[in-house]
């Protein structure tokens, strides 16, 4: 994971390109989406909150499915498997990168980070950070063309924008990604 997050292309080959190790790389985003879909249910239980559970499943798996489509246009089918494996393994360096900046952040100006100046600072690495590793990955896991991971990146990120909005336009009060997370923070905040 860290070969690729520092964009060192021999990191690819340290993933596999077996349905197992597919697998594998989605059981934990598998098991965060189950247990946030208990208490998503158990803090609400209506179905709304089944549909919000969903919706969130819809999140994770729909740059897979982008993906392989556009591995099977760009005959690249035959290195997908490595590439969703190493995409959802480097994932988790986002989180990695994050942490790091909150720290720094933290050692510099404690209030900066307590800010929505800080805040943004911290999403702002994020997103890039993830856009650029979303783009590396791609060109490395299935040999793209520079303007081809563009395109992957595009597409993953107008399918997402396009099932929020569609979402949105379906249930105009909710705010299912936000509403989904909520009892996570809920319970993150209660004193234990």
């Amino acid at each position: 994971m860290m070969l690729l997050g520092r964009g060192r292309a021999e990191g690819i080959a340290c993933f596999g390109n077996t349905r197992d190790s597919v697998l594998a790389a989605l059981a934990p985003r598998l098991a965060m989406w189950l247990v946030l879909g208990g208490l998503t249910l158990g803090a609400a239980p209506q179905a709304i909150s089944g549909v919000k559970v969903l919706f969130a499943l819809c999140l994770i798996l729909l740059p897979a499915v982008v993906t392989n489509a556009l591995a099977r246009h760009w005959k690249r089918e035959g290195l997908w498997m490595r590439y969703i494996t190493a995409t959802w393994w480097t994932d988790w360096v986002t989180l990695f990168v994050g942490l790091v900046v909150a720290l720094l952040m933290a050692l510099a100006s404690p209030r900066l980070l307590q800010s929505a100046t800080g805040a943004g600072i911290l999403n702002g690495v994020e997103f890039g950070y993830s856009l650029w590793l979303t783009w590396y990955v791609a060109r490395v896991g299935l040999l793209l063309r520079r303007g081809q991971a563009v395109v992957l990146v595009l597409a993953i990120l107008g399918s997402l924008g396009l099932l929020v909005a569609a979402t949105g336009l379906l249930s105009p009060h909710q705010r299912a990604w936000h509403d989904f997370l909520y009892p996570l923070m809920v319970q993150q905040a209660q004193p234990h």
